[in-house]
């Protein structure tokens, strides 16, 4: 998966505050990327175009409500958040020092 193309992705399809922290490890690589939607149906818009693009199977964690919706791909994970509930689990503040650009 081609991260500068996924943030492209999110940046499309009208998320903020997109953020995204390198945990890899021992020569795996490992993302989290967060961002923030202002509407639950442009998170679940955006969840549906991440499991098409991408062939995701796996149940879609949160969908339902879309308040915060998370996909776990092999190498990355993505966490849909409103914007009360990102601030609320505040889980920059966690990732905060393995924060990246992406370019």
């Amino acid at each position: 998966m081609n991260l500068k193309e996924f943030v492209t992705l999110l940046q499309d399809n009208k998320m903020k505050n997109i953020s995204v922290y390198d945990l890899s490890e021992m020569g795996e690589e490992k993302f989290v990327v967060l961002c923030t939607s202002n509407k639950v149906t442009d998170s679940k818009k955006v969840a549906d175009v991440i499991a098409e693009k991408y062939g995701y199977q796996d149940k879609i964690e949160g969908y339902f409500k879309g308040e915060w919706i998370v996909f776990d791909f092999q190498n990355l994970t993505l966490h849909i958040f409103l914007p009360k509930v990102r601030e609320k689990y505040n889980l920059d503040k966690m990732y905060k020092p393995k924060k990246i650009t992406i370019k």
